[in-house]
């Protein structure tokens, strides 16, 4: 059979697109992925329930660029469960928002360098994320974080950003890492960046302002920092469930540095 120069032309195209489609899919094909659950709760332990959480990919397979769904969000039952499945390796930020605390937010990376030939894929992270909210003190200044807080919540990054840079001068480690956390929520991570390097100097001991400077290294992919500044938290927290998750990130962590 005989084709025209347009017929073959349209043929070599068509066939030209699907050996492209062909040639990605594996390479689609190839990252893992990944259950992660995890528990919200007091610092005595109580669940939290009906809290957000929200999850979102930053950097995808070995920290380079994402491919895939990159949002997710989940709701504590009344133990303060969460499940979320199907994450992709790379660098994850997780946030829980809950009523009358002040938001929880952390940077992990997820099993970075894993792809679907090791046989792990579809299964669950063999730790849990346990992320314990606190409540803004009952006093003007915690109802300032109340009042940004809701603003974060809702995408008023300019409002908060207003709010947060001029907070007072004596304000402790615990209230600056907390601001710190709410300008994660409202995106502003050059201004958390900051808060968190305020409260680590405040209070060198202080657990969640070196789990924020740690998230903060990792989102510039710096990992030789963010390892040490999450072996830093892990050492201020006598938390089992908080170390196990931090051994984990630095354990990750190790692996994309020898690469």
């Amino acid at each position: 059979m005989r084709y025209d120069d347009n017929t073959a032309q349209n043929i070599f195209r068509v066939l030209g697109a699907a050996l492209i489609l062909c040639a990605a899919t594996p390479a689609l094909a190839q990252h893992a992925a990944f259950r992660v659950k995890g528990r919200v709760v007091t610092e005595r332990g109580e669940p939290i329930a009906a809290a957000d959480v929200r999850l979102e990919a930053f950097y995808g397979y070995a920290a380079g660029t994402f491919a895939g769904p990159r949002k997710f969000s989940a709701q504590t039952n009344g133990k303060g469960e969460w499940s979320v499945g199907a994450l992709q390796p790379g660098i994850w930020l997780f946030e829980v928002i809950a009523t009358g605390y002040v938001p929880e937010t952390v940077v992990l990376p997820i099993r970075i360098l894993t792809t679907v030939s090791m046989g792990t894929s579809g299964m669950a992270l063999v730790w849990d994320l346990v992320l314990k909210p606190v409540r803004a003190a009952d006093d003007a200044r915690g109802a300032v974080l109340n009042e940004v807080a809701a603003a974060a919540r809702e995408g008023k990054a300019d409002r908060v950003r207003a709010a947060l840079q001029v907070l007072p001068d004596d304000a402790d480690a615990d209230y600056l890492a907390g601001a710190g956390r709410i300008a994660m929520v409202a995106g502003d991570m050059e201004l958390a960046r900051t808060l968190f390097v305020r409260a680590l100097e405040r209070d060198p001991s202080s657990y969640r302002a070196a789990l924020g400077v740690a998230s903060m290294f990792l989102l510039q992919r710096d990992f030789d920092s963010a390892s040490r500044a999450f072996d830093a938290a892990r050492s201020r927290t006598h938390d089992k469930d908080e170390q196990r998750f931090l051994s984990a990130a630095i354990g990750d962590l190790a692996t994309i540095r020898v690469r």
